[in-house]
């Protein structure tokens, strides 16, 4: 009787070598949904997470004697080369061992994956039912990759291989709504582990990826039990330079309120937690059911906070009430995605957020107490300089105009399988070649393309992430001066006077010369 088993691994986020520490209410997410169905299929299924499993690609290696396949998923950025690193090993270990991939990394760069040693299909958007329909076809091969596993493998829905030299899609698949779905495979993974984590890093006093900012009363410093969830799938808008539209075809679909705070409790109950982090990509798309969640979990009773990624347009279309629901209920961060300030520039990566929505949703937020993370984007391919000057400001203007807002801007950096990737390669942008050098493709602030950005433009950006660490209270020292800086930002911020910062550059000379004994006065 051929084996069952089947090994799932989620690569580490944070590269160990560079001290930085990952965010540890991030879960395997991605694999605990796809675990659910394979087991409801009669499959045993192995999760080793890189975050909490320090001798990950041992583990996964022993994991995969006896396997009927091996699977993993990442998304852009140290996933891509220590998912590859870990691969190579199980390959070597069992050349003949079927090896899959799936996640959006892989979805929307399929090329770089299929023609490596170390896979053999990779799953294309929904993958939960196409997970289960790959393992049947190597149960059925006796967990061997070969000429019969091909054979079977293009008659499964959804998903990219190899055929002639060339990537080749099967059928796309249909689009399943999650209340068909079972629930997360929660007890093939230790929460425990993620809090004890979660508790070390909040005492490490390292740099902390992917870390959202915490709620009172954990803003302190005191560590929190987070767990991160999917309460639905895609995203309906067509932005040109998101991997998304094509991915999931523009198709959003979500779990029932009611079906998603049952699915809470049940977890709460098991393992107790404090922040719930959605990770959708887009959680606040139809009012109603956003108004029914948050009535559903105050009834509920639970004593969790939580936050998600919410379009501009959308929170300026909620009722007052449905806002004030989403405050009562725990919510105490919005993501937003504003990513440009000109009209010309939303109509040009299809975003469409219009003139005044981006100010008037900071301004609904923080008339709440509830805390924004706000992202630009400038450089796109087309965008003109003069627009670029516009978002810059914007995002200063929200930032001292709405001090529970926190605003960012990025350099474009070409998302593989967006609607910008292929202008961006024909106007010049070359982008990683190898899993080891998409792998270092991590922060947008190093990464990213700047053949649109010209230089004053460059200076201006610099000068503004500067000035907004200081405002925000990010930069320096407690002492006094370092409070007297605070304020010189924000009245640069305020006014637009991002002329020769002497101020900033003086307090870090004398901060270098006077060392850490003038910490206290700075």
């Amino acid at each position: 009787m051929a084996s069952k088993k089947v090994v799932l691994f989620l690569p580490a986020r944070v590269d160990p070598s560079i001290g930085d520490l990952p965010a540890a209410d991030l879960q395997p997410l991605e694999l605990l949904h796809i675990a659910s169905p394979a087991e409801a299929a009669g499959f045993e299924v192995v999760i080793i997470d890189a975050m909490t499993e320090p001798d990950a690609l041992e583990q996964c290696v022993r994991a995969c004697e006896g396997a009927v396949a091996f699977a993993s998923s990442c998304i852009l950025g140290y996933q891509v080369y220590d998912g590859a690193r870990v691969a190579r090993a199980v390959r070597e270990a069992f050349p003949r061992l079927p090896i899959f991939w799936g996640g959006w990394f892989p979805s929307a760069l399929p090329e770089l994956y299929l023609k490596s040693e170390f896979c053999d299909a990779v799953a294309h958007g929904q993958g939960e039912v196409t997970f289960v329909e790959l393992l049947q076809a190597c149960e059925a091969e006796g967990g061997v990759n070969g000429d019969g596993l091909q054979r079977r493998l293009n008659s499964i829905d959804g998903l990219a291989l190899w055929r002639d030299g060339k990537v080749q899609y099967t059928a796309r698949r249909a689009v399943k709504h999650l209340n068909e779905l079972p629930e997360p495979a929660w007890h093939l993974i230790d929460l425990n582990k993620y809090y004890e984590l979660n508790a070390r890093t909040a005492k490490a006093g390292n740099r902390i990826r992917n870390r959202l900012p915490p709620p009172p009363p954990f803003d302190d410093g005191r560590p929190f039990r987070g767990v991160s969830y999917f309460s639905s799938f895609g995203c309906p808008e067509p932005c040109e330079f998101c991997c998304s539209p094509e991915i999931a075809g523009r198709r959003w679909v979500a779990l029932d309120p009611d079906v998603l705070v049952d699915r809470l409790i049940a977890l709460y109950e098991k393992w107790p937690y404090d922040i719930i982090r959605f990770q959708d990509a887009n959680f606040g798309v139809a009012e109603k059911r956003t108004r029914r969640f948050c009535e559903r979990l105050i009834a509920s009773k639970l004593p969790v906070q939580w936050n998600g990624t919410i379009e501009i347009k959308q929170i300026c279309q909620y009722s007052e009430e449905t806002l004030d629901l989403m405050k009562e209920s725990g919510f105490h961060l919005a993501w937003f995605g504003a990513e440009a300030a000109t009209g010309e520039t939303q109509k040009l990566i299809k975003k469409n957020i219009k003139e005044g929505l981006t100010d008037q949703a900071m301004k609904r937020m923080h008339e709440r107490n509830i805390m924004s993370g706000l992202t630009y984007i400038i450089g796109y391919p087309g965008e003109t300089p003069e627009s670029m000057r516009e978002t810059i400001l914007e995002a200063a203007e929200m930032k001292w105009k709405y001090p529970t807002c926190s605003s960012e801007v990025f350099p474009y950096r070409p998302i593989p399988g967006s609607g910008f990737w292929e202008p961006s390669v024909k106007a010049g942008y070359v982008g990683p070649q190898t899993f080891e050098d998409w792998g270092r493709f991590f922060d947008y602030k190093f990464n990213s393309w700047w053949g649109q950005i010209p230089p004053e433009i460059q200076k201006l950006w610099r000068r503004y992430t500067v000035l907004a660490p200081w405002f925000d209270g990010n930069a320096g020292g407690r002492g006094p001066v370092s409070k007297l800086l605070q304020k010189a930002a924000g009245w640069r911020l305020k006014n637009g006077k991002y002329g020769a910062p002497i101020e900033f550059k003086a307090f870090d000379m004398i901060r270098r010369f006077a060392g850490e004994k003038a910490a206290s006065v700075l």
